[in-house]
């Protein structure tokens, strides 16, 4: 096929994608058509560097964050994250609802109820967040502290890569339970 029929296909197909309602914010990338996007799946150590710094210049990078995590993308960099920054919100949005009263009940001590695996993880971040002891929650989930110590390293990377407001519910919950612990601690003095 010669180099003139190639340029009008992917032409046309760009046109199609761009009136199907591709999103039109790819254009004003800073990657957009740049010579070698390989540097968003290379060599982490190598490539992730340059890649990160285009994504840190780049007029559209909360589009293309959004565009990741809605499309469910794990790999490469998108929106100015790494692939296990990525993963992480996906996993964290695609880990389905959360029951707040169950976490909260947990955190509380008023019961231990059997808790899923995405609701165990919410306990962890919430108490980060709320300021509990690991001893604490560690307790709560029925858990020792090597495995609170693992349990806390994921939910602190967590927490330093979800946006606040994908954790809108948790933070409060979290404000909640902060309060509360606040006011019995007043009431102790």
């Amino acid at each position: 096929m010669n180099i003139a029929i190639k340029v009008i296909n992917e032409l046309e197909a760009a046109h199609i994608q761009l009136e199907r309602g591709s999103p039109r914010w790819r254009l004003k990338a800073a990657c957009a058509g740049i010579p070698d996007p390989e540097i968003f799946f290379g060599d982490p150590r190598a490539d992730h560097r340059e890649a990160l710094a285009l994504c840190g210049q780049c007029p559209v990078r909360r589009q293309c964050l959004n565009d990741a995590i809605e499309s469910g993308v794990r790999d490469g960099i998108r929106g100015g994250l790494a692939e296990d920054q990525l993963c992480e919100i996906v996993e964290f949005r695609e880990s389905g609802r959360v029951d707040l009263d169950r976490v909260r009940a947990t955190l509380a001590g008023t019961h231990r109820p059997r808790l899923t695996e995405s609701e165990k993880r919410a306990v962890v971040r919430v108490a980060i967040d709320a300021g509990i002891p690991i001893d604490t929650w560690a307790a709560a989930l029925g858990i020792g502290y090597k495995a609170a110590t693992k349990r806390r390293r994921k939910a602190t990377t967590q927490l330093d890569v979800i946006p606040p407001s994908m954790r809108s519910e948790e933070i409060a919950l979290a404000a909640e339970l902060r309060r509360a612990a606040e006011t019995t601690l007043a009431v102790a003095a």
